[in-house]
């Protein structure tokens, strides 16, 4: 099973996921939130490297407004009226929607992240640890920089930072651009796609 991009506007408004309850934890006042341990070593790598990434987040901590980070088997995918309700694509590898109020707020944004399917990929090329935290980083910084933080440091769906268009040269859209900012901090290279050849596991495996 290859991965693939997840389209932003395609689980706009369709994504169900734990309520209140699951911020239970110290990390329950953080802008960004998880309960996966790899994927809160992955945050904490990030953050410790990246001045953006602590700027962000501190412009965030007094307004409530919070990131959610949960994996495909946390997701129920549903249509706007709630009656095809399915489990997340397990061919996709992220995706981040924002889950606003009817007068178009934003104080919550959801990041799924495929784990699995991740974890699944690297194991199948023999890959480094280093590889596959490497590519780890760079999917979160994507979506949660990249995507999540602007809706919640506007606090309104004007927040969008856009994947690229057809007609439009990657490294220019917003998102790869606020990427490419993070991903510089980390050393982690630059990315010039809107696909996932920036990724570790799109390279030939030596082993």
């Amino acid at each position: 099973m290859f991965p693939r991009l997840f389209p932003l506007a395609a689980i706009v408004g369709v994504l169900f996921y734990p309520g209140p309850s699951f911020a239970q934890s110290p990390g329950e006042t953080l802008p960004v939130r998880t309960k996966n341990l790899v994927i809160e070593a992955s945050l904490k790598r990030i953050s410790s490297r990246s001045a953006l990434w602590r700027e962000a987040l501190d412009a965030l901590a007094s307004t409530g407004r919070h990131a959610v980070i949960l994996t495909p088997d946390q997701v129920v995918v549903t249509d706007a009226r709630g009656t095809d309700r399915r489990r997340f694509d397990p061919t996709v590898l992220a995706g981040a929607a924002p889950v606003p109020s009817q007068d178009g707020r934003v104080g919550v944004v959801v990041v799924v992240l495929n784990l699995p399917l991740l974890q699944d990929t690297h194991r199948s090329r023999h890959s480094l640890p280093w590889e596959f935290e490497a590519d780890l980083d760079r999917i979160l910084i994507h979506e949660v920089y990249g995507h999540a933080l602007p809706y919640l440091l506007a606090g309104d769906l004007a927040g969008k930072c856009a994947d690229p268009e057809p007609d439009e040269r990657p490294a220019d859209a917003c998102s790869i651009k606020r990427e490419n900012a993070v991903r510089s901090e980390l050393g982690l290279g630059r990315r010039k796609d809107s696909g996932l050849d920036g990724l570790a596991l799109m390279r030939p495996s030596a082993r």
